[in-house]
């Protein structure tokens, strides 16, 4: 957490970074050449179009997307995967993989600069505890493309007007321990994900599967 912290307060300050991009990489399954687990940090001279899409719906709510998401999770609870006192995990409702999950910070803390080490450290037990149930939940080390979101850098805007909310999104592409999820024709071609399974029928095998894992 704090290497993460570090690079992304480094690189953001520099006027030619916009977009710090932390994320890893697990498994010969999303196309990795290294076959363990690894991390990369991008430093963009723009906002990517994800974190664009998410400035424009925090615009278009006239507050936090991911802030009224979580509320309605936590209100539903049936996709809730794990929580601590700090972090909320959860399938979202409209997930795109079988086990897509969205690892939350509670309170609203548009990046790893604005967490207290307390609550960096809860990120840890929660993102822990996740990818232990993810390798239990079909007994076999689980392939994912990690991503963490925060807010973009460009111009160091004051943490009142910055957009964004810390979390971290899974996207693994299992769908069974021996199937995987390809992006074909919807996916590349019409840019809509289609799923067999419901988030509501993955997310209790998932909650499960990190309960055993411990």
């Amino acid at each position: 957490m704090w290497v993460w912290r570090q690079r992304y307060q480094e690189l953001g300050a520099r006027q030619d970074v916009d977009y710090v991009f932390i994320f890893e990489n697990r498994g010969v399954e999303v196309g990795v050449t290294l076959r363990h687990p690894h991390g990369q940090i991008y430093a963009y001279p723009f906002v990517p179009p994800v974190p664009r899409l998410e400035v424009a719906a925090d615009e278009r709510l006239g507050g936090c997307a991911p802030c009224s998401l979580l509320r309605a999770e936590l209100a539903d609870r049936r996709r809730i995967v794990y929580e601590n006192d700090g972090v909320v995990v959860y399938v979202p409702y409209a997930a795109r993989w079988a086990y897509e999950a969205h690892v939350v910070l509670r309170e609203h803390s548009p990046s790893l600069l604005d967490c207290e080490p307390s609550e960096l450290a809860l990120l840890a037990e929660a993102l822990q505890a996740l990818v232990r149930g993810y390798d239990a939940l079909f007994d076999r080390p689980f392939p994912y493309v990690m991503a963490v979101h925060q807010a973009p850098t460009v111009a160091a805007p004051s943490t009142s007007e910055r957009h964004g909310h810390l979390h971290v999104e899974f996207y693994p592409p299992l769908r069974t321990a021996d199937k995987l999820k390809y992006l074909a024709g919807s996916e590349q071609g019409g840019g809509t994900f289609i799923s067999d399974t419901l988030p509501e029928e993955s997310a209790p095998s998932l909650r499960e599967a990190i309960l055993r894992a411990g």
